[in-house]
């Protein structure tokens, strides 16, 4: 059954529609095309028509979508401001779109300002940028004038934590219209296989005792995956059994490998590059490893926790947000390799508190980061924007 809040977007009885903006191009499926799926397959049944434009698209993911139920389109605000204008336009009354949610934009782009213009009053805005606002004195208050003004248009914001809520205030926008929801990972996908370590052990000649450490992330400063490089030096300096395994690329691989090289713990890492689906290297996994400062919400923190995965990470951003220290996993001193090489040494002697961890991560993730809840979450925040 329709709920009522959803007759406000089509008040005369035609199928009113939503457009979610992504600046984004997905190299694989992700949690991000999952939510959406969910969500689209969930909105056309209350008979809400929905449109997902993106910057670019493969056409797996795009076939999916669209056997899901969802309209895509391709449009790159890269090609300039006249030019998306025109194609979001063009989307809006093609979907009789009533209702516009912006994905990966940038708070400062005017995007916001495209769509109100567009004569579109419901506009959200998802917040899932990383970093927080170091600005004082008239920097930081020119900086919230500029916010002021770039955000007028959005009805909604939702910060994707706690964190990342507080920041939106202190960079200028009003607390009373953010709202927090958390990033959430397929429960269907990320889930324990404990046939996984074996195949592990057995490609990379893992030694018995040797424990396997993995960690999934851009390869790029704010990330600072050089911490859990110098980490594995004290590990082996201490004489402790641990192999890391590193998903994910960027500039600074290079420079990574020459480090490990350097540190003489290059066949203590293995860089994977790009992983598409990191499930498996998860589910393999005694620990998992995030070294990020000012985290603004970590796909990979829900993904690992419904693995199964004891979580170590820094005490920076969202991760003590998802992280119970002591109960799922251990938080480490932001960019001390010192203090995570101690958290991994900790799990590493212990394994029956690593196997506790484990429980308690996966059902915490359960309880709160799940597809189904973000999903539920969202279509809360529609409801209620449609419904005021």
């Amino acid at each position: 059954m329709r709920p009522p809040a959803w007759n406000r977007l089509s008040p005369k009885g035609r199928e009113g529609g939503i457009a979610i903006l992504l600046d984004s191009a997905p190299r694989s499926w992700m949690g991000q095309q999952e939510i959406h799926l969910r969500l689209s397959h969930i909105l056309r049944s209350f008979g809400v028509s929905v449109v997902l434009v993106y910057a670019d698209l493969p056409p797996t993911i795009e076939h999916r979508l669209r056997d899901g139920g969802a309209a895509v389109e391709r449009v790159s605000y890269a090609k300039g401001l006249s030019h998306y204008y025109r194609e979001l336009g063009r989307i809006i009354r093609h979907y009789s779109v009533s209702l516009v949610h912006i994905c990966y934009f940038d708070y400062f782009s005017s995007i916001p300002w495209l769509t109100r213009l567009q004569g579109i009053k419901h506009i959200i805005y998802e917040e899932l940028n990383s970093g927080m606002l170091h600005a004082r004195s008239w920097k930081k208050l020119l900086l919230r004038l500029r916010t002021s003004a770039m955000t007028f248009p959005m009805a909604r914001v939702i910060a994707v934590s706690e964190f990342v809520r507080q920041d939106c205030i202190n960079r200028g926008i009003r607390g009373d219209r953010i709202v927090v929801r958390y990033l959430a990972a397929d429960e269907k996908v990320f889930r324990p296989n404990p046939a996984a370590r074996a195949l592990w052990a057995n490609k990379y000649a893992i030694k018995p005792g040797e424990l396997i450490m993995s960690s999934v992330t851009l390869l790029r400063p704010f990330k600072s995956p050089e911490t859990l490089v110098h980490a594995c030096q004290v590990l082996a300096r201490r004489g402790i059994l641990a192999r890391l395994f590193v998903a994910g690329d960027g500039d600074m691989l290079p420079a990574l490998k020459q480090l490990s090289e350097r540190l003489g713990v290059s066949d203590r890492i293995h860089w994977l590059g790009f992983c598409p689906e990191p499930s498996t290297l998860m589910q393999a996994s005694d620990i998992f490893l995030l070294a990020s400062i000012e985290e603004a919400g970590a796909f990979v923190l829900s993904e690992a926790m419904l693995c199964g995965v004891p979580v170590i990470g820094s005490r920076s951003g969202v991760q003590p947000e998802y992280i119970q220290d002591g109960i799922t996993g251990l938080l480490a001193t932001p960019r001390d390799p010192m203090s995570f090489a101690d958290a991994i040494e900790t799990l590493a002697k212990n394994e029956p508190r690593r196997h506790s961890m484990a429980l308690r991560s996966r059902e915490i993730a359960l309880q709160r980061f799940t597809v189904d809840i973000h999903v539920a979450a969202t279509l809360k925040i529609y409801e209620s924007l449609l419904s005021g």
